[in-house]
């Protein structure tokens, strides 16, 4: 169940559950690790193919060979798609998380064969400062984003604001953010900002594949109304959702109603 597989970008670890069909493939949020869906590949894993992994510098994955080439979104993107290319892989439907989310997004925008695209914490906008501001919520604790360096006591606050309270006294994840190499998170936010990487908002805004956007609407992080306002091409649902009470962690904190959408979607997709 747990694999490693070589890269131009680095080894990267990854959970693959196996079975027949279109895989769905799971990328965690910024500092964390495959382990935070675990909740989902357990509800998924006697019904689908579920291959969950660590990007470049993250969890069980090895630090980047080339930290400049692959500490971004599109460099995350190449990685996986690396990964994919060599497990044979077809077809598969995208679920994201926070980061995560905007690694599908670019896979999606470079023409990969995605059945489907199911994000959540994720704002699609236009990698620029403006687009960074229109998309996230300005705040203290978000300055961890892009700092190669996190005190202890901002690993707890870390883990409590990406995965909710509960998960904050989970030593695994706890550990994961230690772990996680700091130049990730500088290097990533400095190609955003530098403007790397395609345009998400209009890809959101244009592009034929099923599209569903779930977030908590206590979500800390990102400007829900913001996300309300985009013209989606074709977005699951008919709109984005919010699940009452949940924040950025709410495949955790809301799991329940949260597997149950994601069930639905992958249905609707004919995974």
């Amino acid at each position: 169940m747990l694999y490693d597989f070589e890269t131009s970008h680095g080894r990267l670890a990854y959970i693959d559950t196996g079975g027949e069909g279109v895989p769905v493939v799971m990328i965690h949020a910024n500092s964390l690790c495959k382990e935070t869906f675990e909740l989902q590949i357990e509800v998924l894993k006697d019904r689908y193919r579920i291959l969950a992994i660590d990007l470049p510098g993250h969890g069980a994955s090895s630090d980047a060979t080339d930290r400049r080439r692959s500490y971004s979104i599109p460099g995350y993107a190449n990685a996986v798609e690396e990964l994919l290319q060599g497990l044979g892989v077809q077809e598969f439907v995208g679920v994201g998380h926070s980061l995560g989310g905007h690694v599908i997004l670019e896979m999606l925008g470079t023409g990969l064969p995605l059945r489907g695209a199911f994000l959540f914490g994720t704002p699609p906008i236009e990698n620029s400062i403006e687009g960074l501001g229109a998309g996230f919520q300005p705040s203290p604790e978000m300055a961890y984003t892009g700092s190669a360096d996190v005190s202890d006591d901002q690993v707890k606050m870390v883990v409590g604001m990406a995965l909710g309270d509960a998960a904050a006294e989970d030593a695994r994840f706890l550990e994961a953010v230690r772990r996680a190499d700091g130049l990730a998170r500088q290097y990533m936010v400095e190609a955003a900002v530098a403007g790397q990487g395609l345009n998400q908002r209009k890809l959101a805004e244009t592009s034929p594949i099923p599209l569903a956007i779930v977030n908590g609407e206590n979500d800390p992080v990102i400007n829900l109304d913001y996300i309300d306002t985009l013209a989606y091409a074709n977005i699951w649902s008919g709109t984005p959702l919010r699940l009452a009470g949940a924040g950025h962690g709410v495949h955790r904190e809301s799991a329940r109603e949260f597997n149950q959408l994601l069930l639905k979607f992958l249905a609707d997709v004919s995974v």
